[in-house]
């Protein structure tokens, strides 16, 4: 089986451009590709910010590759041959939306850091803005990850002023040299676990009082229940909406229930797991908040936190706060080893960012995203 190595070629070697080819499994010897971009994604985490926690499986890869319903996929790596096989030292990614933004292009590219400053991110950077004009897209948005240390020195504010990021990143040189200036920045929150029982039970407690006998919360795992799940989407499609997104040109994505039913056949697929807690609203037997927390078995220590939605006429309840330490409180019965959970918020969202705050999350770095025309 042709493989992939952590540890690439020397950075003298000469490195070429190519599309990876595409593996049903990874068994299969065309894998090599996947295998590597994950590795090639860990040791970029690992150097820029200080663990490889949010870098892809494989797995995850590969099943991303095969669902292209909603978010279609192109990928191009940089690779050095070897005997082993080739060795990925760079690679491109770039998200097409299929049912919303006709005209945008996300483009996501990363160079190992042992083979930085020999040109392998401006031919991927061009290959990125050749592809997305070949592909009819007008406009690019790329983000630009950073550790917790990494807003000193010379900054770059997006266009709504809110938040920071060091002009002499890796990424922002890239971006630039695509024509494209930061329009949103991220924080990435982490806890550590566990968090204490008895400060979750006070945070349920105080916000079952403020929402009253007018809710109830409801919990469940993979996958989502029928009976629930035109609701659910709805919630995603209201987070997709209301989301602040700085100066960001870009419409809300397309959310509906066969979608829900495609991301839980990817979870599967993947091996991952996820629990969620909704509010329903009595009266109307309407879902009116959930949150999600997911995982993946090849990865004990960690889960991240991903959706969070409260509808507008239903806030003020403190509905944030309970699904939040409900979740929270299900995660350490079905995960009791996970050792953290990291969140991203929109700096532009000081309310979400209070409830992470009082639980307990602190700052680990974030990401800004950059956007321009082609």
């Amino acid at each position: 089986m042709t493989s992939t190595s952590a540890v690439p070629a020397p950075a003298t070697s000469a490195w070429r451009l190519m599309e990876p080819p595409h593996a049903s499994s990874l068994e299969e010897p065309e894998a090599w590709a996947y295998r590597g971009i994950a590795e090639l994604y860990a040791a970029v985490g690992r150097a820029d910010l200080g663990n490889a926690d949010g870098a892809p499986t494989a797995i995850g890869l590969l099943v991303g590759m095969n669902n292209q319903e909603y978010m279609r996929k192109l990928r191009h790596v940089a690779v050095v041959d070897s005997p082993e096989g080739p060795q990925v030292v760079g690679a491109a990614i770039m998200y097409l939306h299929v049912r919303s933004n006709p005209e945008l292009a996300h483009a996501f590219v990363q160079v190992h850091p042992e083979h930085r400053r020999r040109g392998i991110g401006a031919a991927l950077t061009d290959w990125v803005r050749g592809t997305a004009r070949a592909e009819g897209r007008t406009s690019v948005l790329a983000p630009v990850d950073f550790g917790p240390e990494e807003t000193d020195g010379e900054t770059l504010a997006p266009a709504s002023g809110i938040g920071a990021i060091s002009a002499n990143l890796p990424g922002v040189h890239l971006a630039r040299k695509l024509g494209l200036t930061p329009q949103l920045v991220e924080r990435r929150s982490r806890i550590d676990l566990p968090v204490p029982a008895d400060t979750l039970a006070r945070f349920e407690a105080e916000a079952r009082a403020a929402a009253g006998d007018a809710y109830r919360v409801h919990t469940w795992t993979t996958p989502t229940p029928e009976e629930w799940i035109v609701q659910y989407a709805a919630l995603e499609q209201a987070l997709a909406d209301d989301e602040p997104r700085g100066g960001l040109d870009m419409e809300s994505d397309v959310w509906d229930a066969d979608r829900i039913r495609l991301e839980d056949a990817a979870h599967v697929a993947r091996g991952s797991q996820y629990v969620v807690t909704a509010a329903e609203h009595v009266a109307t037997g309407e879902l009116v908040a959930m949150t999600m927390l997911t995982w993946e078995d090849q990865r004990p220590d960690h889960t991240d936190q991903q959706a969070t939605v409260v509808l507008k006429e239903h806030r003020g309840h403190r509905l944030g706060m309970l699904i939040k330490a409900v979740n929270l409180r299900e995660h350490a019965r079905l995960r009791p080893g996970a050792r953290r959970i990291y969140t991203w918020n929109n700096e532009e969202n000081p309310h979400m960012l209070a409830i992470n705050v009082a639980l307990g999350f602190v700052p680990a770095g974030g990401s800004a995203e950059f956007q321009g025309p082609l």
